[in-house]
């Protein structure tokens, strides 16, 4: 996947996160796509909010994009899906996107 197609998802997808993710790509964030490597949204959902949990738990203040990402994910269910990370200073964004790479489903 090239930065700029991954760019134009981050940008449909419309949440905080995706264009935060989304600008920073645009001003030469590291990325990285792992297109041949899927699992169903249901069960990184589970890993997430799990995550989402203890931070919370440890007082550590939950990020916006825990509540944006996570119903997405969520709703997503068992639909397959594929991994990218955007690099930005000092924080990270884990994409979660359709197989075919075309949409956004999710980031957090």
């Amino acid at each position: 996947m090239e930065r700029e197609d991954l760019i134009t998802v981050l940008e449909r997808n419309g949440t905080d996160g995706a264009r935060r993710a989304a600008l920073a790509l645009r001003a030469g964030a590291a990325f990285q796509v792992w297109a041949d490597a899927t699992a169903p949204a249901s069960r990184l959902f589970a890993i997430w909010e799990w995550r989402a949990q203890w931070m919370a738990e440890d007082g550590v203040a939950t990020v916006k994009d825990f509540e944006q990402g996570l119903p997405a994910l969520r709703r997503a269910g068992a639909t397959p899906v594929a991994l990218a990370k955007v690099e930005m200073t000092g924080d990270s964004h884990l994409v979660f996107l359709t197989t075919d790479l075309s949409a956004c489903v999710a980031v957090l």
